[in-house]
């Protein structure tokens, strides 16, 4: 939030390899085929960019920093064919550790509410206050004990904890 503020922020090792790494050229393919991947699995929205902007403008006071980046026009806005086959709905007990904040750009926390509503085995483990994608080992931000030892009990044990986690920053 600091850079969002306007102060100078350095990031940690692992980010900065991450922001270099989106910042090269995409000499293997790999984004390409991401795109490709993303833009085969739902059709776009609209086709129209003014949709994109009026739910940028629409939710500017509640997601001012990622809304206008999660919101916009991308690749899938305009690709060239519909997804081959309609979206799954998934409607199971199938035990699911979901693992996020209340803030993330990419795994909105409403989104991800829902989703643990339809996949009725799942557990969430939230941290409330946080502003990033991927909150679990100190990857892209500080680490946060109650988040790691939520996931690394789970993935110690193979059992989801027996309620809802909720941590904070």
């Amino acid at each position: 939030m600091s850079a969002a503020h306007g102060d100078k922020v350095t990031p940690t090792p692992v980010l900065d390899q991450f922001l270099t790494g989106l910042a090269a050229p995409d000499a293997d393919g790999a984004f390409a085929v991401q795109t490709a991947v993303a833009c085969a699995d739902r059709a776009a929205t609209s086709r129209d960019p003014e949709t994109y902007y009026r739910d940028i403008e629409a939710h500017r006071a509640d997601d001012p920093l990622f809304g206008p980046l999660t919101r916009t026009v991308t690749p899938c806005t305009f690709w060239p064919v519909a997804p081959a086959e309609p979206p799954v709905e998934v409607h199971n007990d199938v035990p699911l550790l979901m693992v996020g904040d209340t803030g993330d750009p990419a795994a909105v926390y409403e989104r991800r509410l829902a989703a643990n509503r339809d996949l009725r085995g799942s557990r969430p483990v939230t941290l409330r206050g946080a502003f990033r994608h991927t909150v679990y080992a100190g990857l892209f931000a500080p680490r946060n004990q109650c988040v790691d030892d939520a996931v690394d009990d789970c993935l110690r044990t193979g059992v989801l904890p027996s309620a809802d986690i909720t941590c904070r920053k």
